[in-house]
């Protein structure tokens, strides 16, 4: 699976992809300027998934969400996060596969990377 990780966190960032080379899957590009970029990079990469952060500048998560989904909707959208619940309504509604909470540990990146196969 070619993935897109997207946290403003570089560390974060750096460690995700790490996490999902771990996985077996391929990592397509790693952004951490923020929202807007992301959609950039989704556009030049057409990605199967998405790691996705929900606080980023330029752009939220979840508006990210929807702007990928609507340009590709069978995109799997896995959103990672450190202080956003994933019951929350807004989260529920956008079409992500799956929230993960940070810090997420590999086991919980296996398990959401392959249910977004």
């Amino acid at each position: 699976m070619r993935v897109l990780v997207a946290d403003d966190d570089r560390d974060m960032a750096a460690a995700l992809a790490d996490c999902v080379l771990a996985c077996g899957h391929e990592v397509v590009d790693t952004v951490t300027s923020g929202g807007l970029a992301v959609i950039q990079s989704f556009a030049r990469h057409a990605p199967d998934a998405v790691l996705l952060d929900i606080l980023m500048p330029r752009c939220n998560g979840l508006t990210v969400c929807h702007a990928l989904l609507s340009r590709k909707p069978d995109t799997r959208v896995v959103f990672i996060s450190g202080s956003v619940e994933s019951d929350h309504p807004f989260v529920e509604s956008c079409g992500a596969v799956a929230c993960l909470s940070k810090p997420v540990s590999l086991a919980e990146l296996r398990v959401a990377l392959g249910a977004t196969a």
